[in-house]
Formats: structure tokens, sequence, C-alpha cells
């Protein structure tokens, strides 16, 4: 869920000193969520390179050139070009203050040289925008989850003209990237599994969290049998699967209604090596996954080595009998 915060201060509010008669230059971009004040916000998905290694570009929101622009306190009484520059500096101290894990961008993403806007006699706000061109062939070389660019108002052509503001939450314009590495392909068909489905099933170990009100056997091959909370789990019931070996992973087939509209409405997958430390591979929801012949596939773009698999699967509040069922747990493997 995305709630919009913004910042809370008008052109009076910015002086750096409470009727301070000399201008002060600022820029005020809106930010979302847990952002940082006066961010401007962007997500990008990458995806594994299934025709080699490495990452592939599967969509970003950043333009070709992320421009915003810079206000003043008054009117200016002469024309002006206020100067802005990268200081990748700050992330560190961002990241110390807010307990945040920002990274720099790689080199070439953003070309951050000769950052300027021009502010012409009367106005209080930039003819034009301070312009950070993005090459966006480079986003596959976002390989971690968060970054940030730091852009600082720094310099004013004319000191007569007025000055940077000293209010820090003002004068930085922090451009903010969050990045998706998904590795489950959403909407895949059948025909799309890599691998087969793995046989016999028999010598697998399954746990449910909480325990079912019916308790029935989710890998005989029947639909018939199966497993269910009677009353809605809050969060979500935890199914754990222990395959006995390590298998390499390239999907999960489910089985939990005959009806689409009683399937889990979000499935967060974990794959783990050891049964102690799971990593989360993805979590769906209902929309980003396929319904076919009444199953749910949850498809890989590549195998990932794994013995236990862990979904926690969230239900509606229906009333159905069909809601918070799991009826066969299939995986595939190459």
């Amino acid at each position: 869920m995305i709630t919009s915060v913004f910042l809370s201060c008008t052109k009076s509010e910015s002086f750096d000193v409470k009727g301070d008669p000399e201008v002060k230059f600022f820029v005020n971009n809106p930010n979302y969520g847990n952002a940082p004040v006066n961010s401007i916000s962007y997500t990008v998905v990458n995806i594994p390179n299934t025709a080699g290694s490495g990452l592939v570009n599967l969509s970003s929101t950043i333009p070709a050139a992320i421009k915003f622009p810079v206000n003043s306190t008054r009117a200016v009484s002469q024309d002006v070009v206020i100067g802005a520059e990268l200081d990748n500096s700050l992330i560190e101290a961002y990241n110390a203050s807010n307990n945040t894990s920002y990274s720099a961008f790689p080199a070439g993403v953003f070309n951050t040289t000769g950052l300027v806007a021009h502010m012409n006699k009367g106005a209080s706000i930039s003819a034009d925008s301070i312009t950070i061109v993005s090459d966006l062939s480079l986003l596959n070389t976002l390989t971690g989850t968060a970054y940030m660019a730091p852009v600082k108002l720094t310099t004013v052509s004319n000191s007569g003209a007025g000055a940077i503001t000293g209010n820090g939450k003002i004068s930085i314009t922090y451009i903010v990237v969050n990045v998706e590495q998904r590795k489950i392909k959403y909407l895949a068909a059948a025909a799309e599994a890599l691998g087969l489905l793995v046989t016999p099933r028999t010598p697998w170990a399954v746990t449910f969290t909480p325990a079912p009100s019916t308790v029935g056997n989710i890998i005989d091959g029947s639909t018939a049998t199966y497993s269910r909370w009677t009353t809605p789990v809050t969060p979500y019931g935890q199914v754990d699967v222990n395959m006995q070996a390590a298998k390499n992973v390239t999907g999960i087939r489910l089985y939990t209604s005959s009806s689409s509209t009683s399937t889990p409405t979000q499935v967060n997958v974990y794959l783990s090596n050891d049964g102690i430390t799971y990593n989360l591979i993805g979590n769906p929801l209902r929309a980003n996954l396929t319904y076919a012949s009444s199953y749910n596939y949850i498809l890989f773009y590549q195998a990932i080595p794994a013995q236990y698999i862990r979904l926690q699967l969230y239900y509606s509040t229906s009333t159905s009998t069909n809601n918070g069922r799991l009826a066969e747990f299939d995986v595939y493997a190459n």
C-alpha cells in the first residue's frame, strides 16, 4: 500500500531565519510512503537473464530525463542560474540517521554533470528544471534493492540575487529507486514450466502452521484429499515441505480449489537448503498467477537449488468451504 506524504513547507516557511530579507533558493518535491523527505521515487523490476548470466530489466518507471524545478522564497530581482551536483557522501549519513540501506547507483545510470536551472527576473520558480539524464539500458546493473542519488543545490550565479537555503531538508532532492529482483514469472502457463513434476513424493514430509482443522494428504496425487483451515488464519496459513533431498526447483503447482475466487489471495514463497535459513523467492498475488484446470502455477525464471519449500498462503475472509484449503502440492524440477 502506498501512502502519500508531502513536504510540509510553504515558501514562507522555507526561510532559514524567519523574516530573513535575503532570497533563498530551495527545492520542494513530493515523496511517498517511507521515502526520504523531498525525494522523487521510482521502481525497477529486474529478472534473471534466462539466455545467460546477469539480469534483464523487465520494467521501470524511471523516465529518460528526471526533472525538478528550483524555487525561491521571493521573486528574484535579476536573472539567475542555480547549480546543483550529486553528493553521494550524503547516502551514508542518511542511512546512519534513518536505519536504511540505500546504495549509490552504478556509474553511468544517471548523468549528473552540468546540473543547472534558470530563474528569470521577477519569478519565484525556475523557467526550466534541474535535468538528470537516465541511461535506461543500464538498469540491469541494479543488483541491489534500494538506491539513492542525493542532488544538492550548490551555487548561485550572482550572489546579489540570493543564496542557497541552509536548510538541508529543502536544499537536497533524493532520487530514490526501489528494485524488485523478480524470480517468479507472472501469469506463466503450464507449458512454460521448466523441467518436470517431481515423482514420487511419498518420502516427503509436510507440516502446517497453525495445524489445520482438516488434515489430509496433499502429496498423494488426489485432489479429493486435502488439508483445510476451517476458520480464517491470520495473517496466513503456512505449509512446509521437506523433499528429503536437494532439487533444482523450477516451480510449484498448487490445487487449492475448483473455483478461482477461492484460491489464495497471495502466496509467499521461500526456499531453503538446510531447513533453517529460508530465502524469500517472491510473494505473487492471486492476479499474478495463472489459474488453469483448477491449478495455480508458480513458475520460476531459472532453477533454484533447494530441499525445503515454505509457502505462506493468504486467504480471503470468505465463508466458502473451499477457502483455506490445499489439496495438492507439486514441484517442478530439472
